[in-house]
């Protein structure tokens, strides 16, 4: 059976990389184990490396150290395919954030995006006419919930 194709945004990557012990951390660990085939793309990278470093975060985050979060950073990039060029595919005025995860997603054909992200998550129940134009381009791509994505790799 084909591995479920996967895009973790940058709040899951960040639980992740400062909870060792979270259902965001089991999901990637879902990733380093090869049950799920992940995908990140420059953007991504950039963005992550910019949120670990940030003061506040690291505030919120005290056992965020430098050394934690680059060997995060290295060991993301190790089991992840990184897609090189992301085309703009999905322009998504609600959060122009979250584009690079929605065009990710859709240029490697995934099947979920992983999000505790409002804006990302009323893809999928929301009435604009953005989130009627993604479900009704995607109809395949899900917006889920980390406990969400275990679940359905569990099951």
């Amino acid at each position: 059976m084909a591995k479920h194709r996967v895009v973790l945004d940058c709040n899951v990557l960040l639980q992740a990389a400062a909870r060792q012990k979270s259902v965001a951390a089991s999901c990637l660990a879902l990733a380093e184990k090869g049950l799920i085939q992940l995908f990140v793309s420059k953007e991504i990278l950039l963005e992550i490396e910019d949120v670990l470093n940030r003061p506040e975060v690291r505030a919120c985050f005290p056992n965020l150290s430098d050394e934690i979060a680059g060997a995060f950073l290295k060991r993301l990039q190790n089991f992840s395919d990184f897609v090189s060029n992301v085309p703009m595919t999905f322009r998504y005025a609600r959060d122009e954030d979250d584009e690079s995860y929605i065009n990710l997603a859709v240029e490697v054909g995934a099947d979920f995006i992983v999000s505790r992200d409002r804006d990302l998550l009323d893809l999928m129940t929301g009435y604009t006419d953005n989130c009627k134009e993604f479900r009704q381009r995607f109809r395949t791509l899900k917006v889920i919930e980390p406990v969400d994505l275990l679940k359905e790799i569990e099951g």
